[in-house]
């Protein structure tokens, strides 16, 4: 009797197994007892636009990007996000650019292995090819680009609540993806952080200048540089997927210097004050991005 009750169990079991499709994503939860908690309850509504930035300190023309994501950002508040990604030989400190902005993910994005960036500045919006613009474009073309994105129908709707433990720099991020439209692709979501108020050395124009202010900054992945499976099966209309990455120390963030053995890095400081947590769901095929959103941390 015993026998047949335990086949009966595991019988069941795989039965439930079997319908899990998507299942909530679950890691161990951070310790702690100072946490902030923030979320995007407020402006979750609307579909948003990604726009890449992709940059260096020696760049003399980036700062004319940044303006021009500046203004972007002016022009369309909450309904775009930037990061700004300091990547390739722009970015590798030399002479009096001693500080090093390169994150491991910013590498791989910008190199063979992502969208190959040929140069600084050029950007990416929604890593989607607007118009026949290509894929990877200048400054001059980001203004088209982000008003077509912007026009993009919103497929998927997605909640962010981070709760940051100000004392372990930890950070619990918890997303609930709702679908605003069907959808039979398969999703990955991915989580960066981002920093504001980052102040250094940076040639404008072929000057020098001292006390640049770094805006949107890339300093890191969350979950890996191409993010997590989301969704692998096809969703209906106000159909929800959970996903959780919870105890991810802000305050050991490092850069790989070194990619061959003996591998050596280098820590990473950020001022977890001016740091936002950026969270996007995409195509796993094709990377298009279908939806974006930025909760500052504390």
């Amino acid at each position: 009797m015993k026998n047949s009750l335990l086949s009966i169990l595991f019988v069941f079991c795989l039965a439930s197994c079997d319908k899990i499709k998507d299942p909530i994503v679950k890691k161990q939860s951070a310790v702690g007892s100072k946490f902030i908690t923030k979320n995007n309850a407020t402006v979750s509504n609307y579909k948003k636009t990604l726009l890449e930035d992709y940059t260096g300190m020696k760049c003399p023309n980036c700062p004319d990007a940044a303006v021009t994501a500046a203004n972007l950002l002016a022009r369309y508040g909450d309904s775009l996000v930037v990061i700004s990604v300091h990547a390739g030989s722009f970015a590798k400190p030399f002479g009096n650019f001693k500080e090093d902005y390169r994150t491991d993910v910013g590498d791989i994005w910008n190199g063979t292995a992502g969208f190959n960036i040929p140069s600084n500045p050029n950007g990416i919006v929604n890593r989607t090819n607007y118009a026949s613009n290509g894929l990877i474009i200048l400054q001059t073309k980001w203004t088209s680009a982000v008003a077509m994105a912007n026009k993009d129908a919103m497929v998927v709707k997605l909640d962010v609540t981070t709760n940051y433990d100000t004392t372990a720099g930890a950070l619990n991020t918890e997303v609930k993806a709702v679908f605003k439209a069907a959808s039979s692709a398969r999703l990955s979501i991915s989580i960066v952080l981002i920093e504001d108020e980052v102040f250094g050395l940076q040639d404008i124009r072929g000057v020098e200048t001292e006390n640049y202010e770094f805006k949107e900054m890339l300093r890191g992945a969350v979950n890996g540089d191409w993010g997590a499976p989301l969704v692998t099966s096809t969703k209906k209309i106000n159909d929800t997927v959970t996903y959780s990455f919870n105890d991810f120390n802000v305050k050991g963030l490092k850069y790989t210097v070194l990619k061959t053995p003996p591998f050596t890095t280098k820590g990473i400081l950020v001022d977890d004050k001016h740091v936002s947590a950026v969270v996007f769901v995409f195509n796993t095929d094709t990377r298009e991005v279908m939806q974006v959103e930025k909760v500052k941390i504390r």
